[in-house]
């Protein structure tokens, strides 16, 4: 039998990199670093969960009147010291955790959660909305990712001429974000054909992966309304193959090609199965999103027997099963913003 003597010094490193590595930090003019307590931390220990109690030691954020506290030692008596929020130039904080649950909340199709969490974030960063490694910008699309699931157009536009005027918004990223949504609020009034247009010129000027998957959903979605399904199926699938990585946008993607195969589907067509083609697409989304939206209209569309043996397989896979043959999976990416410095 073979001993190995680990080093100790090595996982003290690891460990104190790793504390670094997600504590939340201000940077002040001159330079200054403070750990920050997270004020949406809560103590889970607690029934029901309540705020976690901040560590003194640690900048306590006070918003009402826009400064941050805490207590520091000095010649052996403890100092109470005060910055104020307008003098933090550089944020280091990792997503926080209610924005990672608010993009989940509307990934499952639930807008409601998803404001309620957006809006704890957007409180929170409102003061330090343009500072770099703020997370006021990304919980602002998470919030009109949100209307837009609920389909209030009043709302969503409303908040889009807010967020219009917001010095973020002549980011060339979130100007294109609004312009979006400004696309998506025309589908739903049935505009389709300037739509298709507009998504299409767009498509050849963006660089973002996450946006182009958004702008071939939408693209697809006016296709479908005009009944253009062959064309519409292409749009949608370029989502998988080219933006696989926009895990978030497959299940749409895949949702809208199965109904795109079902409209295509023809006595003309009858050979090539389409309707086959469809259900396998369904069929896809159930084991692999299993949680989301689009799992639940699948297994609206399936057939009875073919809903049954998804549902059977994505047990098997939950309970660390194999994955059957030829299943789509999306690939899982780690978003810029997920890094500790935030969504710079």
């Amino acid at each position: 039998m073979h001993h190995f003597v680990r080093h100790p010094f090595v996982p003290v490193v690891a460990l104190l990199l790793a504390a670094s590595a997600q504590a939340q930090t201000f940077v002040f003019k001159g330079g200054e670093r403070w750990e920050i307590n997270d004020p949406l931390k809560m103590d889970t220990t607690a029934i029901p969960p309540k705020p976690a109690t901040p560590d003194p030691k640690k900048g306590i954020i006070n918003a009402v009147k826009g400064t941050i506290d805490r207590t520091t030692m000095q010649g052996g008596i403890e100092v109470g010291l005060t910055r104020k929020l307008s003098e933090v130039v550089d944020i280091a904080w990792p997503m926080p955790a209610r924005l990672t649950e608010a993009q989940n909340n509307v990934n499952r199709g639930e807008p409601g959660k998803a404001l309620d969490n957006a809006e704890a974030v957007l409180r929170l960063f409102e003061p330090m909305k343009t500072i770099s490694g703020s997370w006021w910008t990304k919980a602002s699309l998470i919030k009109l990712d949100a209307l837009d699931r609920l389909e209030n157009d009043a709302a969503t536009a409303s908040f889009l001429d807010a967020f219009e005027k917001e010095e973020v918004a002549k980011l060339p990223a979130v100007a294109t974000q609004i312009q979006l949504a400004r696309l998506m609020q025309r589908a739903r009034k049935g505009d389709h054909e300037a739509v298709i247009a507009e998504a299409t010129e767009l498509i050849t000027k963006i660089d973002s992966s996450e946006i182009q998957a958004r702008l071939h959903i939408v693209k697809g979605n006016s296709l479908f309304a005009a009944k253009k399904y062959e064309a519409a199926m292409n749009a949608y699938l370029r989502v998988p193959v080219f933006f696989g990585a926009e895990v978030e946008h497959v299940p749409k993607a895949l949702l809208g090609a199965a109904r795109s195969f079902r409209g295509m589907d023809s006595p003309a067509l009858k050979e090539q199965k389409l309707e086959a083609i469809s259900n396998r697409y369904l069929y896809d989304i159930i084991v692999t999103f299993p949680v989301s939206k689009e799992a639940e209209e699948a297994k609206k569309l399936l057939p009875k027997e073919e809903r049954a043996k998804a549902e059977a397989d994505q047990k098997k896979i939950a309970e660390g099963g194999p994955l059957p043959e030829g299943v789509i999976m999306a690939k899982p990416k780690l978003r810029p913003e997920e890094a500790v410095e935030g969504n710079k």
